[in-house]
C-alpha cells in the first residue's frame, strides 16, 4: 500500500537498515537519489528542502534518500555565522543580508 505524507513509510539507508537519522534545519546532507550535498531550509511530512550550500535552487529529497555530512570544522564559518547571528538578533537586516552573502562567497571559495 503506498504511504501518504500523514503515514511515512520507514526510512531506510542505503544498506537497506532501518535509519534513525533525523536532519534538523541548517544540517548539511547528502542527498543519495541526486548525488549532491544540501543544507536542510525546511521539512514537512519527512520530505525536506534543501539548497546547496551557501545559496542556489533549492530542491525536495525525501527523508529516506538523506545521509549526514561531516565537514571539518572551519572558523571562518563559525565567524560569518556569528556576525550573521548578531546582526539578526539586533534587528540590522542591511547587516544580516551582508552576512549572508560573505558565507555564499567563502563556501564557494573555501568549500567547494
Amino acid at each position: 500500500m503506498p504511504h501518504t505524507p500523514e503515514q511515512p513509510r520507514e526510512a531506510l539507508t542505503v544498506t537497506g537498515a532501518p535509519s534513525t537519522y533525523t536532519p534538523a534545519t541548517g544540517d548539511l546532507v547528502w542527498d543519495t537519489t541526486t548525488k549532491r550535498v544540501g543544507e536542510v531550509m525546511d521539512t514537512r511530512w519527512m520530505r525536506y528542502q534543501l539548497r546547496p550550500p551557501g545559496g542556489g535552487i533549492e530542491w525536495h529529497a525525501a527523508g529516506e534518500n538523506l545521509l549526514p555530512v561531516t565537514q571539518p570544522h572551519c572558523m571562518e564559518c563559525d565567524r560569518i555565522k556569528a556576525g550573521h547571528r548578531d546582526a539578526t538578533a539586533g534587528g540590522n537586516r542591511r547587516l544580516a543580508e551582508e552576512w549572508t552573502m560573505a558565507m555564499g562567497r567563502h563556501q564557494r571559495t573555501a568549500h567547494s
